[in-house]
């Protein structure tokens, strides 16, 4: 998504306007934006359900490895490519793109209420929840075996995996769930929330580009090697600072009761 998608918008945002003003690639655009973010969050509910069996049960997730690990993710990439194919290029309603919004202001099908509750209370909506009740299914299950003699090593053990997911979906989860209430709430009320709208269109519709950029380095700083690299020059660094601090403060007292000098009379 940050190679293929986010280069469309950072050129939106420098020309306020689609880089190619045709129905044509804001078809493409609005198929790009929406594959992407529904495999992201499919991928997401799918981890979230298959960290709780490799920490809890992964002799089981092991022995059906194909069932429970391949194929719903082979699922989770071909069903929104599919969808979305057949919703944007094949579903009989005729398009009214506006150039000069974020991916065209989005496909007809979104403005008929059938189509666009389907696409998102399952795509949208019904992965954010299944994520976050799984998640906290999984943070509670871990506290309490934590408090258990006997599970303190299982513990140690898959503490940094846990935490490493618990992170991103935290994150991920605190983007995608004011945008689904707004929308909902939109899609629901039989009055006009202006202020719903204005917040999708000029907040939230930015932010989830804010997900992309930081979860590859929460990845990065679950890894061993990358960590034990990392963490030593963080606190090399703040020792350094530490050290330079007190200087500079010592130097501006200096400065500060130095006596003024008088200057020299031409």
């Amino acid at each position: 998504m940050v190679v293929s998608e986010l280069p469309l918008v950072l050129v939106y945002f420098r020309t306020n306007i689609a880089l190619i003003p045709s129905d044509t690639f804001c078809a493409l655009w609005c198929y790009i934006d929406y594959v992407f973010n529904v495999v992201i969050l499919m991928l997401i509910c799918h981890a979230s359900i298959e960290r709780y069996l490799l920490v809890f049960h992964h002799i089981f997730i092991y022995r059906h490895l194909i069932l429970l690990h391949y194929l719903p993710m082979i699922f989770c990439i071909i069903y929104p490519c599919l969808f979305y194919l057949g919703f944007i290029y094949f579903y009989p309603c005729v398009n009214k793109y506006n150039y000069r919004r974020i991916t065209c202001q989005g496909p007809c099908y979104l403005f008929e209420r059938i189509p666009g509750s389907i696409d998102l209370l399952i795509n949208l909506t019904l992965p954010l929840f299944i994520s976050i009740l799984s998640n906290i299914f999984l943070f509670c299950r871990v506290f309490y075996q934590k408090h258990r003699m006997k599970q303190q090593r299982k513990w140690k053990k898959n503490r940094l995996l846990v935490i490493q997911l618990i992170s991103i979906v935290i994150i991920h989860n605190l983007i995608w769930l004011p945008i689904i209430i707004c929308l909902l709430i939109e899609l629901f009320s039989s009055v006009v929330q202006q202020i719903l709208i204005d917040l999708s269109v000029n907040l939230f519709t930015y932010s989830i580009y804010i997900v992309i950029m930081i979860c590859p380095f929460i990845s990065l700083l679950g890894l061993p090697d990358i960590r034990q690299q990392f963490i030593p020059r963080i606190l090399m660094l703040d020792t350094i600072l530490n050290i330079i601090r007190p200087r500079t403060r010592t130097a501006v007292i200096h400065i500060s009761v130095l006596p003024l000098m008088p200057l020299p009379q031409t």
